[in-house]
């Protein structure tokens, strides 16, 4: 099949899910995944209410774990595998601004700011439309494969080169706060894990452990503290972080309220998890050296809920129980009712149990290396 007739295959099968969409069966969850979100869709225009449309069919997760595109698919059995396999890959999404090279024949050729990957990029309405954008402008869309090129999904804002600065900001906004968004580029997430095994070895020299515990009142200070002392050896390795260093301020981590209120606090950074942080935990390494003290109300709970708390890593428990996996087993023993229950046998299958939803989906480093101009705009900013 060529692209231009794969290309009008994908316009109509798109045509058809947007029909199919806005049928009225899916209003009330469109309806809460903006409540979701805290949007207001009384003071959205037309092109708004399309991108928050096409964002709810491709990617929003109903009730049921599925996507619409996916019950599209399941509702039309006669569909051919290959519009099968068009339609499924539209779940993969790039968003961002993008930066027009030049126009190749009836295509442009785009540049992510956030991924810096290039993309041949067709228009479903045709060439006409390409003429909106010329070399050297930004465009603020959403992009999906159709076969080896890729085609406009929803409406497409293009700014001027003089707004650069304006695709700067929104691509270093998306880098800080979707980083899987920069980790399509291979060497982009493979610079990220060798940055954050780095700063992890700035985290040892500092607490002198990979996990510490803290009264949960200086909690903030010792965070603080970190980064400071991270910063240091940052400006020591890199004369230019010097110069940068003085433009910025420096990395700031604010730690919610409950965390700094809780008794104890435990401070780990993992080589796979990175920075986290797990209040109360006082009780629970107290409760794995003694496994006597699960007799005690408050131990349960605290070691309980750290196992069943879907945002505390496995990595946590298989730390403080790999310290002494024989008094780990009998901890669990007793407060699983499991007399068979041996740590180094099915420890990993209790922690597979109890946080699926960690063990379902890629871990991604939690460092976002930026491109060098993303980089120089930041630190003009």
């Amino acid at each position: 099949m060529t692209t231009e007739t794969l290309l009008d295959r994908a316009a109509e099968l798109k045509r058809q899910l947007v029909e199919y969409s806005q049928s009225g069966r899916y209003d009330g969850a469109f309806r809460r995944m903006v409540g979701e979100q805290g949007l207001d869709l009384g003071t959205w225009d037309d092109d708004r209410s399309l991108l928050m449309w096409d964002c709810f069919v491709l990617e929003y997760r109903l009730r049921n774990g599925r996507t619409v595109v996916e019950q599209f698919v399941d509702a039309h059995p006669e569909l051919s595998p290959q519009d099968r396999e068009l339609l499924l890959g539209w779940r993969d999404v790039v968003t961002g601004p993008f930066e027009v090279q030049r126009r190749d024949g009836p295509a442009l050729i785009l540049v992510n700011l956030v991924d810096d990957l290039t993309y041949r990029v067709r228009a479903t309405t045709g060439t006409e439309v390409l003429r909106r954008m010329p070399k050297r402008s930004f465009l603020i869309t959403r992009l999906v494969r159709v076969g080896d090129e890729w085609m406009f999904s929803g409406p497409t804002s293009v700014l001027t080169p003089a707004e650069r600065d304006l695709a700067y900001r929104l691509a270093l906004d998306i880098s800080l706060q979707i980083p899987k968004a920069a980790y399509r580029n291979p060497q982009r997430l493979a610079r990220a894990w060798e940055l954050q095994r780095a700063e992890r070895q700035r985290f040892i020299r500092f607490f002198g452990s990979d996990l510490v515990t803290v009264p949960g009142e200086e909690a903030q200070q010792r965070i603080d503290d970190f980064f400071a002392f991270s910063r240091q050896e940052l400006v020591r390795e890199n004369p230019d972080a010097a110069r940068r260093a003085g433009e910025s301020p420096a990395p700031q981590m604010e730690l919610p309220a409950e965390l700094v209120e809780s008794g104890t606090v435990a401070i780990v950074f993992d080589e796979q998890d990175g920075l986290g942080f797990v209040e109360n935990f006082g009780p629970i390494e107290d409760a794995f050296a003694d496994p006597d003290l699960v007799r005690s109300r408050s131990h349960r709970r605290h070691v309980l809920g750290c196992l069943n708390e879907p945002d505390v890593p496995p990595m946590v428990l298989r730390r403080v129980a790999d310290r002494d996996p024989g008094k780990a087993g009998e901890l669990f023993r007793r407060l699983l009712k499991r007399k068979e229950f041996d740590w180094a046998r099915d420890g990993e299958e209790l922690l597979r149990t109890a946080k699926p939803d960690y063990y379902s989906q890629p871990h991604l480093p939690q460092v976002t290396p930026v491109s060098d101009r993303l980089a120089a705009y930041a630190g003009r900013r």
